[in-house]
C-alpha cells in the first residue's frame, strides 16, 4: 500500500497500530527516518500488550536514531526495551551486542551474544526485518569479541567453525578478513 492511502486509512483509524507500524515502515523505506520514529513510537504506545508489533517497533527505532549518530543511549534503550518485551526472542540480544561492537565494547558484545546465544525458541521472521540473519550470527559476534577480550584461541575456533558454513556474504568476507588478521598476528 502506498504511503498516500496509509495516511489516509490512519486517519480514519488513528490508534491502530497495525496502520501506524506500515506508515512506520514505508516512510523508513524512503529514508524519512524522522516520519518513521514518530509512527513506531506511536506503534509501540498504543498497541496495549506486549506484542511483536510493539518489539519490533523498538528495534527499529534503535536502528533509526542509530542512522542519526551521537544517539547512544536512545539506541541502547529502545533495545533494552524489546528486551523487556519479548525476551526469549533474539533479534534484540544480537542488535545490542552488535551495537556493543561498534562501540568497541568488547565484552558487552562478548556477553550480549552468549545471552542471545542461549534463547532456545525460534520464530518467524519479524514483520520488519532488523538485521538478524540466523544464529550463526552470536557465533560470530563472540568470535570478534573474543579477539579482543584475550581469548584469541576462542576466536579462531569460531570463526574456523564459521568458516565451513554457506553464510551470506557479507558475514563469509568477515569471517575470512578476520581469520587472515588473526593468522598474520600469530
Amino acid at each position: 500500500m502506498k504511503i498516500e492511502d496509509l495516511i489516509g486509512e490512519l486517519s480514519k483509524d488513528p490508534f491502530n497500530p497495525e496502520l501506524n507500524f506500515a506508515c512506520a515502515v514505508e516512510y523508513e523505506k524512503s529514508h524519512q527516518t524522522a516520519s518513521a520514529v514518530s509512527f513506531y513510537l506511536r506503534c509501540a504506545e498504543y498497541s496495549t500488550n506486549k506484542s511483536i508489533l510493539v518489539y519490533n517497533s523498538l528495534l527499529k527505532l534503535a536502528r533509526c536514531f542509530e542512522e542519526q549518530n551521537d544517539r547512544v543511549n536512545t539506541v541502547s534503550n529502545c533495545i533494552l526495551q524489546a528486551v523487556a518485551v519479548l525476551p526469549d526472542r533474539q533479534e534484540a540480544y544480537f542488535m545490542m551486542s552488535q551495537f556493543h561492537e561498534r562501540q568497541g565494547n568488547w565484552q558487552e558484545c562478548y556477553t550480549w551474544a552468549e545471552m542471545g546465544a542461549l534463547v532456545t525458541h525460534d520464530y518467524e521472521p519479524l514483520p520488519a526485518d532488523v538485521g538478524f540473519a540466523g544464529w550463526f550470527v552470536f557465533d560470530f559476534e563472540q568470535a570478534v569479541s573474543a579477539w579482543w577480550i584475550g581469548r584469541r584461541e576462542e576466536s579462531l575456533r569460531l570463526l574456523t567453525e564459521l568458516s565451513e558454513q554457506e553464510l551470506p556474504k557479507e558475514y563469509a568476507d568477515a569471517v575470512k578478513h578476520n581469520l587472515e588478521r588473526i593468522n598474520a598476528v600469530i
